[in-house]
């Protein structure tokens, strides 16, 4: 069960990419993974996202919603495994909106997962915001982000 103090960790390193390939989408949705490397030492005992990788946006209409290319989501997946990463979560951009998942994220997001679901808001680009989320029951949780 997630409580409303559940945190998700990144380094600064992970975080400044994670920004910068949202900010060179614009105004496509930027989308990728997040992946781990780092057992969880001082985020007790959980992940701390350490990777970055973007996933070229597929989708019909990419300035409004994101589709992983399925070749590049089965070579990243493939890569952590063979880099002995974990995966964490995923990621994609508002380019014009607030980091709130809209009605198109829960379409398309996996109904049961561990995984987070993380949203950059490039509304403002001179200040980008990031918000991960979890969903449990249908509904999307923001998680506190936690620079580690």
């Amino acid at each position: 069960m997630i409580t409303p103090y559940a945190k998700e960790f990144i380094t600064q390193l992970a975080y400044e990419k994670l920004v910068s390939i949202c900010l060179d989408a614009k105004p496509l949705e930027a989308c990728g993974i997040l992946a781990s490397s780092i057992a969880g030492g001082e985020a007790g005992g959980k992940a701390i996202v350490d990777t970055v990788i973007p996933i070229t946006n597929t989708h019909i209409d990419p300035t409004h919603s994101f589709t992983f290319d399925p070749s590049e989501w089965t070579a990243a997946y493939y890569s952590m495994q063979k880099n002995r990463q974990s995966l964490v979560g995923l990621f994609h951009s508002h380019p014009r909106t607030d980091a709130i998942p809209s009605s198109s994220d829960s379409e398309g997001f996996l109904p049961a997962s561990e995984l987070s679901y993380w949203i950059v808001s490039l509304r403002c680009s001179e200040k980008p915001e990031i918000k991960p989320y979890r969903r449990i029951d249908g509904q999307f949780i923001p998680l506190e982000l936690v620079l580690a």
